[in-house]
């Protein structure tokens, strides 16, 4: 049986699932040799042309830099620099919208070219076979070369001698219609290749080295076998043609074409034993190592019937697409559109300001005709044919449902990244969907996901061994401070002879329980909380009793309260003082007496001039002589106002003596004087009031009887009298209550009161009169010409006036329980 080294150079090709056929259209631009395009006025270079990472920039705005002098500096193998392709001034360093489909804003350099082209110090060509693999790999990475013919990974990565390498393979299928970038690559600088194949076959070492190119080839494959045979190493390298079909230029599609391996998900071709490499890359290598020149510039293809002359040109890497459109007479009205890369794996460029970048093979602008109108894009209809040429065995449709909601779970699961781009279920679909553009925005979506879950392991990481080491620190405190207080108490018990902590527990214990024992037979002090508790209960229990003893309806006006508080008040006081002091004698003064007795003249000259202005008033009316109330009627209102000032004269003879019982030669206080004066003129205006109700219900009912003037002079006299009595009543109960035969004086301020308030009285009385109308007196006198007012009237008011008495004596006793039992009460509560 053959090796696998053995049917492949005997020309055994195997087969790889999908795949397409699409109208080639490579002569157009094969026709003429490459030409070089001339130095644009700027270069906007991208930090990051590649898989990886970006390089540290490292120079700044306003610097002048040589041709091939570095912009950037590589800190990892995954990062390779970039150079200045000319000589020129640095404008600035901004964000530009990145050469990509998602047009991500990435970090560029805009260079200034000054068109002198001044390069960097030259350097000699490096002895490739006295360096090590190491070295080699340093010398690529510097000089920033990255494969050209696809995603752009770091070559000097691939380059790696740690594990065998079976097989070299050379990329030259370029499967891809339109571009022809790498054909006339090969056709005129075959050479080249072939010395850069040599530098990598020094580096890794491979039992074998394919170059694959596609049949419609033959003049650069004539070209390559014909610069191997100069060197004699046909048995080391050979070159197989491959049945052209897209996309052969797929890397594990041409890896399985000619070695027949399947390289796995997650796997690169290296642990395979195999290498891969593109023809662009391979020259590269040799100018970076043999022409110790880095990556300045690449061969794009300039294609399409939009340019009159379609061709190959070596451009500067950073050219402005529009200077390269402007250059070789691009017509831009009649291009359909401006594809970035070829037909299959190119994307649209939304305006011309994007730059060439090292990945960047073909700029194709074709006219209406040429391909198939962009149109909008239809529903999907699971025909399966994308499915069906899919070179990786991918489900495309699916990986449509779950790109448009952005599920990054959904396509990890169904393989996404295993795409390789190829655009060749976007070509057979009849639905015209983009598959492929809105895979590429996927993948970047993808790849920022992984990244934030990767920095979230690491932070996560980090959080574990923190608390780790925090949970350690914390133990290791622990034991120390465990450790030194056993040796404390060791110590203690060595000197002492006792363990400190059980003496320590058992004074804990003492303490306690002498807290909760009773000291000297008294109650504990829980004992002494629960019995204050019971005390506020039992006060507050009497207040409650108190308020619900006495109803709403037989507590006394605001005013009655207030002097009651007052007058108690006061007693507390004088009590008081009786027990700190002598009691002291005054006698009263006759000043007092006799500004007493003036007041009292006074309000008798007053009520009889009233009574002389009221009889001419009703003279004057034309009335006749109103005939004299009979005497029995004032008998009966001089019995009903002595009843009153008896049980005025009770009540207050009560309030003294609950207030001074003990105090015998104590005199009463001025305050009370003051309640007995309030309590007449409230039993007084009582009366007043009692006999005006009478005088009307009498006046309502008897229409043709008049109210005698007579009357009401009668009642005035009734009334003087009555509050005469009342004073001297007050005067004999103050003289009582002290027991000595000297009267207190009464203060001046309650003489002025009482003036005040019989002034009050006077001026309220003429206002009624007044408020009587003439038309009402005519009546009333000439009703009392036909009918006297009989006697019986004035027997009711007598009546009324007895019952208001009753009901004020039944509320006073009311108060007076009330206000025994509390103090009863509140005596219990303080036992």
């Amino acid at each position: 049986m053959m090796s696998l080294i053995e049917q492949i150079k005997n020309g055994k090709l195997w087969r790889y699932l999908g795949g397409v056929h699409p109208k080639e259209n490579k002569t157009q631009s094969t026709s003429l040799a490459i030409t070089t395009a001339s130095i644009p006025k700027h270069l906007i270079i991208p930090v990051k042309q590649h898989i990886g990472q970006g390089g540290q920039v490292i120079v700044a705005s306003g610097d002048r830099v040589l041709k091939g002098q570095p912009l950037t500096a590589s800190d990892s193998f995954m990062a390779v620099p970039v150079h200045a392709p000319t000589s020129g001034t640095i404008e600035h360093i901004a964000q530009y919208p990145s050469t990509h489909p998602s047009a991500t804003p990435e970090i560029a350099i805009k260079l200034v070219c000054d068109q002198e082209d001044q390069a960097m110090p030259t350097q000699p060509a490096l002895d490739y076979k006295q360096l090590s693999t190491s070295e080699l790999q340093q010398h690529i990475s510097q000089a920033g070369v990255a494969g050209m013919g696809g995603a752009g990974f770091p070559t000097a990565v691939k380059l790696n001698d740690r594990q065998p390498i079976e097989f070299l393979l050379i990329n030259a299928a370029e499967c891809e219609p339109y571009i022809t970038s790498d054909d006339v690559l090969m056709r005129e600088r075959a050479d080249d290749i072939i010395q850069g194949i040599e530098i990598l076959r020094h580096m890794i070492k491979p039992a074998l080295c394919v170059i694959g190119i596609e049949d419609n080839k033959p003049d650069a494959a004539q070209a390559l076998e014909t610069a191997i045979k100069k060197i004699n190493l046909s048995n080391d390298i050979i070159v197989r043609k491959v049945p052209t079909k897209y996309p052969n230029g797929g890397e594990k599609q041409l890896i399985q074409m000619l070695t027949g391996k399947e390289i796995s998900k997650g796997q690169i071709p290296a642990q395979s034993g195999i290498v891969m490499q593109n023809v662009g890359t391979v020259y590269a290598v040799k100018q970076a190592i043999i022409d110790r020149q880095p990556l300045l510039s690449r061969i794009v293809t300039l294609t399409g019937k939009a340019f009159p002359q379609p061709r190959n040109v070596q451009a500067l890497i950073g050219t402005p697409i529009s200077a390269l459109l402007s250059e070789f007479h691009c017509d831009e009205t009649k291009a359909a559109a401006i594809i970035y890369g070829g037909p299959m794996m190119g994307f649209t460029l939304p305006h011309t300001q994007f730059s060439l970048t090292k990945t960047g093979n073909c700029i194709l602008t074709p006219v209406k005709d040429e391909i198939p109108q962009v149109r909008e894009a239809d529903a999907c209809i699971r025909c399966g044919e994308c499915s069906e040429v899919c070179p990786v065995d991918l489900l495309p449709q699916q990986l449509h449902w779950y790109s448009q909601a952005k599920d990054v779970k959904k396509l990890n699961d169904y393989n996404l990244m295993d795409c390789i781009e190829c655009g060749a279920c976007s070509y057979v679909c009849p639905s015209q969907i983009p598959l492929v553009h809105q895979y590429r925005i996927a993948k970047v979506e993808v790849r920022a996901n992984d990244a934030e879950l990767a920095a979230a392991a690491i932070a996560k990481e980090r959080f574990e061994k923190r608390n780790e080491r925090l949970a350690l620190e914390k133990a290791q405190r622990e034991q120390r401070q465990k450790e030194a207080a056993e040796k404390r108490r060791a110590t203690a018990k060595a000197t002492t002879g006792e363990d400190p902590v059980k003496a320590a527990m058992d004074r804990i214990k003492k303490a306690k329980a002498a807290e909760q024992a009773p000291d000297n037979g008294q109650a504990s002090k829980g004992s002494a909380v629960a019995d204050a508790i019971a005390r506020a209960k039992a006060k507050k229990a009497a207040a409650a009793s108190t308020d619900t003893a006495v109803p709403d309806t037989l507590l006394p006006n605001n005013a009655a309260v207030i002097a009651e508080r007052k007058a108690r008040k006061a007693a507390a006081k004088a009590k008081r003082e009786a027990e700190g002091s002598e009691p002291v004698q005054t006698t009263t003064s006759p000043a007092i007496e006799a500004k007493k007795a003036a007041v009292a003249e006074a309000i008798a000259r007053a009520k009889a001039k009233k009574a002389a202005a009221q009889s001419p008033q009703s003279k004057a009316t034309g009335s006749t002589t109103v005939p004299p109330t009979p005497a029995v009627d004032a008998k009966k209102a001089a019995v009903a106002a002595a009843i009153a000032r008896a049980k005025t004269k009770k009540e207050a003879a009560q309030s003294q003596s609950e207030a001074g019982e003990t105090a015998t030669d104590t005199p009463a206080p001025a305050v009370d004087a003051k309640k007995a004066a309030i309590a007449a003129a409230i039993a007084r205006a009582k009366a007043k009031k009692a006999a005006a109700q009478s005088q009307s219900e009498a006046g309502e009912t008897a229409t043709d009887t008049p109210t005698p003037a007579v009357d009401a002079k009668k009642a005035a006299i009734a009334a003087a009298i009555a509050r005469a009595k009342a004073k001297k009543a007050a005067a004999q109960s103050q003289s009582e209550a002290t027991g000595s035969t000297t009267e207190l004086p009464a203060p001046a301020v309650d003489a002025k009161k009482a003036a005040i308030a019989a002034a009050v009285a006077r001026a309220k009385a003429k206002k009624a009169a007044a408020k009587e109308t003439p038309s009402t007196q005519q009546k009333t006198t000439a009703a009392a010409a036909d009918s006297p007012a009989p006697a019986v009237d004035n027997k009711k008011a007598a009546i009324a006036a007895a019952i208001a008495k009753a009901k004020a004596k039944a509320k006073a006793k009311a108060k007076a329980k009330a206000k025994a039992k509390a103090k009863k009460l509140a005596q219990l509560g303080d036992k």
